[in-house]
């Protein structure tokens, strides 16, 4: 008789001193595009031109990815997201949860990170699966 292998457990959302949520989380770099709502005077927001960011770490429950400027924490976010899973790009409303200094090839930028406050969810399930099977790609638990 041979002997069995116990068989592999699935990828279990990481906690981390970096990350306290539990999320599935994969550092992938992507190609990231927003526009910043601007709150007017009268309470509407107006978005700002489209601009690239490259992402750096995705969840469920947001994304954190560099940008050239800061943004305040709050400020709202249009975000598409361009994952290989889909031709078309994610898209959502994230909030600034903050934003600290970084680099990206030798130059500073910013890192931000935001959370979703606005994203489909049957577009969020996609993700959270593409995350999944990316994470046993890289053979991460």
């Amino acid at each position: 008789m041979g002997q069995e292998q116990a068989p592999q457990q699935p990828p279990q959302p990481q906690k981390t001193a970096r990350n306290q949520r539990m999320d599935f989380r994969v550092e992938l770099p992507l190609l990231v595009k927003y526009k910043v709502a601007i709150k007017q005077p009268d309470g509407r927001y107006q978005l700002s031109p489209m601009f690239n960011g490259v992402g750096v770490d995705f969840s469920g429950g947001g994304s954190a990815f560099k940008i050239a400027k800061d943004i305040p924490k709050g400020f709202f976010l249009y975000i598409e997201l361009h994952f290989p899973f889909d031709k078309d790009p994610v898209m959502a409303v994230g909030e600034v949860i903050r934003t600290k200094p970084d680099t990206l090839k030798g130059k500073n930028v910013f890192l931000c990170i935001t959370r979703y406050v606005l994203i489909a969810p049957e577009v969020q399930d996609r993700m959270v699966g593409f995350f999944i099977g990316e994470m046993a790609r890289q053979g991460k638990k």
